[in-house]
């Protein structure tokens, strides 16, 4: 059954523990997880911190998506609106998913917490939704599916986008 954010959280204050749906869970700020992305950047190069980041989102993804799917027992669309309705409750901002193709799926997110946090940049900086949007998308399509960012806020642009394409 589909619930909020709220009615999925709890506290344990006793022994110092947070859960979201039963899963042992920490609340960081943007600010504190920017930092730890532009640290990684400093130290592991832009492109290796790019796919660390993107890796750790693309599992995380796949996680959390499929345990979505297994408390709240939703198909397709009603899925897709749950999922959105829920990481917008979270604060990650407003996702917009849709199906292009048998093989695609774009991922329009407005008011990305990465971009908001990370300022002005030259480049794409949404890698760990660029990895976990791949993950939801290869659950939804039970294929793999790899990520490109080809809009971002931090460039620029009025959304970030994500086209997820099927691994050949």
């Amino acid at each position: 059954m589909l619930k909020d954010v709220k009615e999925t959280a709890s506290w344990e204050r006793g022994k110092g523990e947070f859960s979201v749906i039963e899963v042992p869970a920490v609340i960081v700020s943007i600010e504190t997880f920017v930092n730890l992305q532009k640290d990684a950047e400093k130290i592991l190069g832009f492109d290796g911190a790019s796919m660390l980041f993107y890796e750790a989102g693309k599992k995380a993804g796949m996680r959390w998506i499929n345990r979505f799917s297994t408390e709240w027992g939703l198909n397709d669309k009603k899925f897709i609106e749950a999922a959105q309705n829920f990481y917008a409750e979270l604060g990650w901002g407003k996702f917009n998913i849709e199906e292009s193709d048998e093989n695609e799926l774009i991922v329009r997110l407005e008011n990305s917490f990465i971009a908001r946090g990370y300022g002005n940049s030259e480049v794409a900086v949404c890698h760990f939704l660029r990895g976990y949007n791949a993950g939801l998308a290869g659950v939804l399509k039970c294929k793999p599916i790899d990520a490109e960012e080809v809009k971002c806020v931090a460039k620029g642009d009025d959304c970030c986008e994500f086209v997820m394409k099927c691994v050949d």
